[in-house]
C-alpha cells in the first residue's frame, strides 16, 4: 500500500507541476525567464518541505498520518491553486510595470511564484521523506536497510511522476482542460492519503 501512495505522489505532483506551468504563463509570462523563475519557487518549496520533515526526524512519532496530512494538503492547495493563479495576472502587471528593470522584474516574479506555490510545494516536499520513514519503520535501522526503503520508495515515486506527465499530456489536458486535470491529481493525492 505505501508503494502505491507513493506513486500515486508522484502522478499527482507531476500532474500539478504542469498545470501551474500552464496557468503560471498567464501570470508571469512563458519567456524563459519566468518558466525558471516558477520551476526555481516549485523546487524550492519541494527544498523546504524536505528539510521541515529533516528537522523534525524523530519528533514524529506516526510518519503515516503525518503522510496522510500532508497529501490532503497538497490535494486542496494544489487544486486551490490552479484555479486562482489566474486571478494574480492583473497584480503581477501592475507590480512589474515597464521601467523596473529585467533584474527587479525578476525577482518580483520569483517572490510572488515562491509566495504562490509555498504550501502545497512544501507539502509535497514533506511527502517522500515521510513516506521513506513509514516504509523503514518496521524494519532495522540499519543504512542498508534506510539506503533500500529509499530508494525503492523514490524509484516508484518517480515511475509515478513519469506516468502523472504523461498521462495529463497525452490524456487529461485534452479531454479535461487544465482545472479539470488539477481535480484529478487532487483526487490522486486523496487516494494515497487514504
Amino acid at each position: 500500500m505505501l508503494l502505491a501512495a507513493a506513486s500515486l505522489s508522484g502522478v499527482a505532483g507531476l500532474i500539478f507541476e504542469l498545470a501551474w506551468f500552464h496557468r503560471a504563463g498567464l501570470v508571469f509570462g512563458s519567456s524563459v525567464w519566468s518558466t525558471s523563475l516558477v520551476l526555481s519557487a516549485f523546487m524550492g518549496g519541494l527544498m523546504l518541505g524536505s528539510a521541515l520533515i529533516t528537522r523534525l526526524g524523530a519528533r514524529i512519532l506516526r510518519p503515516g498520518r503525518t503522510y496522510a496530512v500532508a497529501e490532503f494538503v497538497v490535494a486542496i492547495t494544489g487544486a486551490a491553486l490552479t484555479s486562482s493563479l489566474p486571478a494574480f495576472t492583473d497584480v503581477v502587471v501592475r507590480l512589474t510595470a515597464p521601467g523596473d528593470g529585467r533584474w527587479g522584474t525578476n525577482v518580483l516574479r520569483f517572490v510572488v511564484a515562491l509566495a504562490l506555490l509555498l504550501v502545497p510545494s512544501t507539502a509535497m516536499g514533506t511527502t517522500l521523506p515521510l513516506l521513506v520513514s513509514r516504509f523503514n519503520r518496521g524494519a532495522a535501522t540499519s543504512t542498508l536497510r534506510f539506503g533500500h526503503a529509499l530508494g525503492l520508495v523514490y524509484g516508484v515515486n518517480t515511475l509515478g511522476a513519469v506516468a502523472g506527465v504523461l498521462l495529463a499530456e497525452f490524456l487529461l489536458i485534452g479531454a479535461l482542460g487544465i482545472g479539470g486535470t488539477s481535480l484529478a491529481a487532487s483526487a490522486c493525492s486523496l487516494v494515497a492519503a487514504a
